[in-house]
C-alpha cells in the first residue's frame, strides 16, 4: 500500500478526498480524514464509503494489544486519540488490500505522527490563519510547520499561491531535496471548464463549491503524479461522485452547514455564500470551539447577515455567553441572538430569517453535530468524549482537526 500525506491550514480534507475518488478510478483506495461530524466511521474511507462499524471494532482488536503495551512503558509512551485513530485506520486500509490511501495530518506537519510515515507524496493545501498559540503567529512560521511534511526525494505538491508561503515551502523543498510542483490558475481554470461542462449532481456534492475547485485541481496534479498521467474529464467526474459530510451540506431547502472554523475557511465560505446567494442575506448558527477569536472567525460573514444565533459547540465548546457578548460588542449593528442548546437552534433561526433567506450553521464541526445529529446517541457520544478521564490542569488541549 503507497500513502500520501495531506497538510494544511484549510481543505485539506477536502482534498484528501478528490485524491482517493481519484485513484479509486484506477485502483482500490482509501482516505483518513478528521475530524468526524456525526459518526466516528466519517473518518476511514474505503473506496468512497465509510469504514463499517464492525471493521473498525475487528481493527481495534488487533490495535488495542499494542495500546495497552505501550501505556504499560509509562505515560510518554501512551497513545493519543489521534495516534490510536490513524493506526486503525492504516489496519483497516491493510485488512481490505489498498493500492492507495491518503492521510490527512492533524495539525502543523512537522511534529504530526503522520509525518512518521513512509509515503509517495506530500501535499500542502496552503497556509491560513489557525493554532497560531501551538504553530506561530506569524505566515511564515505557519508555513516552516507546514513544510516540515518534506522528505528527501519525495515530491511536495502545493496548492498555495501565496508568495509568503512559496517562498518557504519551495526553500525547504531545496534544502531536503524534495521535488516541488505548485498549483497554477491554468490547472485550476481547465479543472473549473470540466466541471461546468458536467452534469451536476444531488445535495451532497462536495464539488459544489467554487473555493473546491482549487482543491480538486490540486488533487488532479496529484494523482496524475501517481498514476502516470489522466483522463482529465474521467477524473472531474470521480470528484463529482464524491461527497463528504458538513462541507457546504444542503440539510433542506434554505438551509446549510460548513465547518468552517477558522478566519481563512470563513472568508471562502463568505465568498461561496454570495456567489449562490447573491443580494441574500443569511442567518448565521455559531459556535466556536477551541482557543479562537470569534470575532475574527465571524468577521467575514457579518455583511451578509440577517442575524446571528450563538450556541454551544459541545466539547471544548467556548462560553456561549462569552462568544455572544464579543459579538455583540464587535458588531453592534448586527442582531445577536443566544441560543444555549444547539437543538434548538433550527427552529430559532427559522423564525429570524426573511422570506427566501439562507440559515448557515458554522463555527465549529461539534456545534454542527450537536444541532443536525439525528442518532441521539452518537450525539451523546460526542458531547461526552473523554467524560471517563481525570481533566488535565496543564498542557494545551487538542486542536479540532486533531480528534
Amino acid at each position: 500500500m503507497k500513502l500520501v500525506q495531506v497538510a494544511g491550514t484549510s481543505g485539506k480534507g477536502s482534498t484528501s478526498r478528490f485524491i482517493q475518488a481519484g485513484l479509486s478510478s484506477y485502483w482500490k483506495s482509501g482516505a483518513y480524514v478528521k475530524p468526524h461530524v456525526f459518526d466516528f466511521a466519517e473518518r476511514f474511507i474505503v473506496n468512497g464509503k465509510p469504514a463499517s462499524h464492525s471493521e473498525i471494532v475487528r481493527a481495534w482488536e488487533e490495535v488495542r494489544p499494542y495500546a495497552v503495551e505501550s501505556a504499560l512503558k509509562g505515560e510518554a509512551w501512551e497513545l493519543d486519540h489521534f495516534e490510536a485513530s490513524l493506526l486503525l485506520a492504516l489496519k483497516i486500509f491493510e485488512r481490505r488490500s489498498l493500492r492507495w490511501a491518503v492521510v490527512e495530518t492533524g495539525m502543523g506537519g512537522r511534529y504530526d505522527p503522520v509525518t512518521a510515515l513512509d509515503v509517495v507524496a506530500t501535499v500542502v493545501t496552503n497556509v491560513g490563519e489557525d493554532h497560531e498559540e501551538a504553530l506561530g503567529a506569524e505566515h511564515w512560521q505557519r508555513a516552516l510547520e507546514k513544510a516540515g511534511v518534506c522528505r528527501p526525494g519525495i515530491p511536495l505538491f502545493s496548492g498555495d499561491m501565496d508568495k509568503r508561503s512559496d517562498l518557504v515551502l519551495r526553500g525547504i523543498c531545496r534544502d531536503v531535496g524534495a521535488p516541488f510542483q505548485g498549483l497554477t490558475p491554468r490547472e485550476i481554470g481547465e479543472v473549473r471548464k470540466m466541471v461546468a461542462s458536467e452534469e451536476r449532481g444531488g445535495k451532497d456534492e462536495l464539488l459544489s463549491s467554487e473555493h473546491q475547485v482549487a482543491n480538486a485541481a490540486l488533487a488532479a496534479i496529484v494523482v496524475g503524479f501517481l498514476v502516470g498521467g489522466i483522463d482529465l474529464r474521467r477524473l472531474v467526474r470521480s470528484f463529482l461522485a464524491a461527497s463528504y459530510v458538513g462541507r457546504f451540506w444542503k440539510i433542506e431547502r434554505d438551509v446549510y452547514a460548513d465547518v468552517a472554523h477558522n478566519p481563512s475557511k470563513t472568508r471562502a465560505l463568505a465568498d461561496e455564500l454570495k456567489g449562490k446567494f447573491p443580494g441574500t442575506k443569511k442567518v448565521f448558527v455559531i459556535g466556536i470551539s477551541g482557543p479562537r477569536d470569534p470575532v475574527a472567525v465571524m468577521a467575514p460573514l457579518i455583511p451578509q447577515a440577517r442575524a446571528i444565533v450563538v450556541t454551544s459547540a459541545g466539547f471544548k465548546g467556548q462560553d456561549p455567553d462569552r462568544v455572544y457578548v464579543r459579538l455583540r460588542d464587535a458588531f453592534p449593528k448586527t442582531p445577536i441572538h443566544l441560543a444555549p442548546s444547539p437543538l434548538t437552534t433550527l427552529s430559532v433561526a427559522k423564525k429570524l430569517r426573511g422570506q427566501s433567506e439562507v440559515i448557515v450553521f458554522t463555527g465549529s464541526t461539534y456545534m454542527v453535530d450537536q444541532a443536525l445529529n439525528k442518532d441521539e446517541h452518537l450525539r451523546h457520544l460526542n458531547a461526552s468524549v473523554g467524560w471517563r478521564e481525570t481533566p488535565k490542569t496543564s498542557g494545551p488541549s487538542l486542536p479540532e482537526e486533531s480528534r
